[in-house]
């Protein structure tokens, strides 16, 4: 039935309310009632931002070997770069592991060993080189690992310890350089 207005408009009866408002949509705002989420969908939002921070945690908080293997493969870059230095510029290059450092060198023409500039390169807490192996010979720390122009190389073994665990870094008479597991 219809009314009509204080003003004489002829309006339509309200439509009756239901649980979810009227036809079946949730209620607008300012209606009276507040629309809000659900239990479900607030457990399915928890669940997906326990899932994120579950994989992101992987990836912000590395293990010991992931670090371990991250650092062994750092040395064998600092390697294999003195390496092509010394390919490369045609001149002996050096590495020498002292005062818990990476010194690169280069063979200068008074034929003493300079430093290369921005080579030099700190280890990180928790690593430290054990030994240094020259054609299967343990030498002191303080002697320099040469690389000569020519590209044959002797074999060399760097020992080392990133964070308690036990890695290595190889080189062979062909110039390859690697970090392998001891």
């Amino acid at each position: 039935m219809a009314r009509i207005s204080a003003t004489g408009t002829r309006r339509a009866p309200p439509a009756r309310a239901t649980a979810k408002g009227a036809l079946g949509r949730r209620p607008a705002a300012g209606s009276g009632r507040q629309a809000a989420f659900t239990l479900i969908e607030i457990l399915v939002v928890v669940a997906i931002a326990g899932v994120v921070l579950a994989v992101a945690a992987v990836n912000l908080f590395p293990s010991d070997e992931e670090i371990a293997r991250k650092e062994s493969s750092l040395i064998a870059l600092d390697l294999e770069a003195a390496r092509d230095d010394a390919w490369f510029g045609g001149m002996p290059t050096a590495v020498s592991f002292e005062d818990g450092r990476i010194r690169t060198m280069r063979l200068d023409a008074g034929r003493a060993w300079a430093a290369m500039p921005g080579r030099d390169r700190a280890l990180p807490a928790g690593v430290r080189i054990d030994s240094l192996a020259i054609d299967g010979a343990p030498v002191d720390l303080r002697e320099k690992l040469v690389f000569l122009p020519d590209g044959m190389g002797v074999p060399f073994r760097v020992a080392l310890q990133v964070r308690g665990l036990a890695k290595a870094v190889e080189g062979d008479a062909a110039g390859r350089v690697r970090a392998v597991a001891p």
